[in-house]
Formats: C-alpha cells, sequence, structure tokens
C-alpha cells in the first residue's frame, strides 16, 4: 500500500475541507461515491442523501456533459438547491482516470460565489454612484500628478476654467501651477501646502479661466500615495464662490458708504464732530511721536442767531452749506481736516503747521467767508457774514493733551468774540 499517496490524498481532502469547497465524485453510471460536507452545504444534500443517487440530479452540470467529460471543464452558474436558496458558484469537473488511461469515473469541485458576485455587484453600483458624484457634482473635482499635469477631472471644473470638457482640461492642463491660478503667489502658496502639509483647506484664490479672464474660488487639497506609500500627486476640490465674493465686495462698499455717511454732516457735507474727533486724536498720536507742530482753528460765525431770526432757518441752512464749503475749499492740503463742529461753529486740523501757517490758513478763511458776501443786516460788525477764528498751536508731548488745544483753540476764539468780532487770535503753548 502507498501511505504516501494515502497522506497526499488525505491532505489534500483537508485543505479542500479548509476551503470550504464542495467535492464530489460519481462512477461511469454518475451514480454518487463521494460527497463531501461542502456539497451538503453549497447543494443541501448530505452525503446519506446522495449515495446511490445520479450526480446530474444534484448538480447543475447535465448527463451527457458528465459522461462526455475527457479533460477538466469550468463553469460558473445560478442554480436553486434543494432547499430552495439561489446560489452562484463556479465548478469545475473532470474525469476520473486509471493508470492505464481508463475512465473510471468524474471529479466535481465546486466554490459558492454568490458572496463574491455581490461584493462585486456592490462595488461596481458604488462605482456608479461615485462616477454620477463626479459627473455631477456642483464642484470642481480633479486629480493632479506629480508633474503638474491634470490627469482627471469633472465636467465642473472644466467648465469652471472655461474648457469645453473634462477630456479637453486632461488635455491642455499640463502645468496646474502655472496654468490653472491668476495670482503666481496663490499658486506658490497651495502647492506649498500640498508638498509641505499634503493639505489645503478652504484655500480662497482667483483661478484663471482659459480666456484670462477669472473666478474666485475656494480650493481644497488633499495628497494621494502609491501603494508603497510615496506620495503621487493630490486630488483637488474647488467650489465657485464668485457671486459669494461679488456680494461682499458690494457689502463693503456700502458699508463703507454708511461709515462715510456717518461721517459727514448731513447738512453741509463736511466731516462732521465725530469725524474731528477721530481724526484729531489720530493726528495728536501721530504728532507725539514725530514731535512735531499740530494746530487747530476753531470759528464762528459772527451774530449768526440775528441772522436766522432776520432771514429764517432756510436762509440759515444755506448760509452754513457757503461757509463750510469756503473753510473746506480753503484748507486744501490732502491731510487738512474741516468740520462742522456744532451749529454755526466749524474747526479745521492742521497736521506739521506752526502758529504762523495756521495763523495764515485762519486769516484765508476769514477772507475767503467775508467774501462770499453773504448779506447780514443785522450784524454788528459788517453788512456780510463774517468770521471769528480762534487759533492753537502745540507740539504733543507727554505734558499735555488734545484736550488741552481743544482749550486753548477755543479760549482764542473767546478772546477774538470779546475783542470785537471778524478776526482771528493766535495762542500756542510755547
Amino acid at each position: 500500500m502507498d501511505f504516501k499517496l494515502i497522506e497526499r490524498i488525505l491532505a489534500l481532502g483537508n485543505l479542500i475541507g479548509q476551503a470550504r469547497l464542495a467535492y464530489m465524485e460519481a462512477d461511469l453510471n454518475l451514480q454518487v461515491s463521494s460527497w463531501n460536507l461542502g456539497a451538503m452545504h453549497l447543494f443541501g444534500y448530505t452525503e446519506d442523501d446522495t449515495m446511490g443517487r445520479f450526480l446530474n440530479e444534484l448538480i447543475p452540470i447535465s448527463k451527457q456533459d458528465l459522461i462526455n467529460c475527457k479533460q477538466t471543464q469550468f463553469l460558473t452558474c445560478s442554480h436553486i438547491n434543494c432547499k430552495n436558496q439561489e446560489i452562484q458558484c463556479d465548478i469545475f469537473y473532470a474525469p476520473i482516470m486509471n493508470t492505464k488511461g481508463e475512465k473510471l469515473g468524474v471529479a466535481v469541485l465546486a466554490k459558492d460565489i454568490s458572496a463574491r458576485l455581490k461584493d462585486k455587484a456592490c462595488l461596481k453600483q458604488q462605482e456608479q454612484y461615485l462616477k454620477d458624484i463626479f459627473g455631477f457634482a456642483p464642484i470642481g473635482i480633479y486629480h493632479v500628478d506629480m508633474e503638474g499635469k491634470i490627469v482627471s477631472s469633472n465636467p465642473e471644473y472644466a467648465w469652471m476654467l472655461g474648457y469645453e470638457s473634462a477630456g479637453v482640461i486632461v488635455e491642455q492642463i499640463t502645468d496646474f501651477a502655472a496654468q490653472t491660478f491668476f495670482d503666481q503667489e496663490k499658486a506658490d502658496d497651495f502647492m506649498f501646502g500640498v508638498y509641505e502639509a499634503e493639505e489645503v483647506i478652504r484655500f480662497r484664490c482667483r483661478l484663471k479661466r482659459k480666456d484670462n479672464s477669472y473666478v474666485w474660488a475656494l480650493c481644497y487639497a488633499k495628497a494621494t500615495h502609491d501603494p508603497s506609500g510615496r506620495m503621487d500627486g493630490f486630488n483637488g476640490f474647488s467650489i465657485d464662490i464668485s457671486d459669494t465674493v461679488r456680494a461682499e465686495q458690494e457689502l463693503k462698499k456700502v458699508n463703507e458708504k454708511l461709515k462715510m455717511l456717518s461721517l459727514m454732516d448731513g447738512l453741509t457735507q463736511i466731516p462732521n464732530r465725530r469725524r474731528f474727533d477721530e481724526y484729531l486724536g489720530s493726528e495728536w498720536r501721530r504728532h507725539f511721536r514725530d514731535k512735531d507742530h499740530l494746530s487747530l482753528i476753531f470759528s464762528d460765525i459772527d451774530f449768526f442767531k440775528l441772522y436766522n431770526d432776520n432771514y429764517g432757518h432756510q436762509a440759515g441752512d444755506d448760509c452754513l452749506q457757503k461757509v463750510a464749503r469756503a473753510i473746506h475749499e480753503t484748507a486744501h492740503r490732502s491731510s487738512d481736516l474741516a468740520a462742522r463742529y456744532g451749529g454755526e461753529e466749524f474747526a479745521v486740523v492742521l497736521p506739521c503747521t506752526d502758529a504762523q501757517g495756521a495763523m495764515a490758513v485762519a486769516e484765508a478763511i476769514r477772507a475767503n467767508v467775508k467774501n462770499l458776501e453773504i448779506a447780514h443786516e443785522k450784524s454788528k460788525v459788517n453788512n456780510h457774514v463774517t468770521l471769528s477764528l480762534g487759533v492753537a498751536t502745540m507740539v504733543p508731548g507727554s505734558d499735555n493733551c488734545a484736550e488741552d488745544l481743544l482749550a486753548l483753540a477755543d479760549k482764542a476764539l473767546y478772546e477774538a468774540k470779546e475783542n470785537g468780532r471778524n478776526q482771528s487770535i493766535s495762542k500756542n503753548s510755547e
């Protein structure tokens, strides 16, 4: 007896059992002579159920095919077993031959592949889902290799950049950084993030379109790796936010306009008291650092209450507008600020201006307002509207403050009124 052969047969049988393979044998008459546990699980019959029965009655292979079998055959089929369960299986069947080459019967090996086919169907379905998402997603999706070439793209990304189709953008974009970013510094930042951190999130930039226009986008990227773990490119996602950016820009314009309106006097259309306070504060701090002269002019329309009482408030408003325009045009440097301080009072901030220069501006303002020749028959100093002005100059330091400059200018204005009005008085802290 060949014990080695027996051992090999036993080992083979054990492997077949461990692999949960169905194994069957039948003689020349196709009567079952062997039926293992795997066959029972697959086809539903026990070994006792099959003894003496014909193999072709138990498995999905025809009698003729089994009889005519002269070499190993293979088929994949669907079969309803005795438990009325549909199974998918791979079946190998081959003749059993003796040493003389005579056929003794047939052997069959089968495996249940229902789960595998189900997984395959699920995978195919998932692939279709992903294909649908890729094709119809309202955001741009693409993959870039290490050479900077776009190797795949969805239609949305192509359309976003002004290309006719995904195929065209894949064909034409061979230098991702140079061809898709409108601003080179943004391209550098994006690529640095991908290659160094292997991830880019919420990256806001302008993407270059085919016609060299641009579209605002919010971009994301994630590095991809080959089976060895080496980076082989990145997946990218881009969302068109042009409408959002345009809305933001319009909102910014509106806010700037509202801010400007909040800092302007509604009647005279020159800066108001709030703007004056802000500007004086900021200029005081700047002159404190630079140790330079800062001057301030306070002015008051002489006998304006009498003007209103005589000509009416509409005429008074017209007068204020004309005087404000004259003061604003006289303080003409870009750094000068003329503002309506309140009622008929006006203030002028003169940066980097000493007492002599400030007095010259004050006298020019007084003369220009007088030259408007706005009739004022109730005035006690002139037949036309005139101004009294107080001028103050300081070099901001640790021993004074902006309120001191205001007080000094107010004091000078008071003296101008006490001395007969229609004049300028200057005071400084030196």
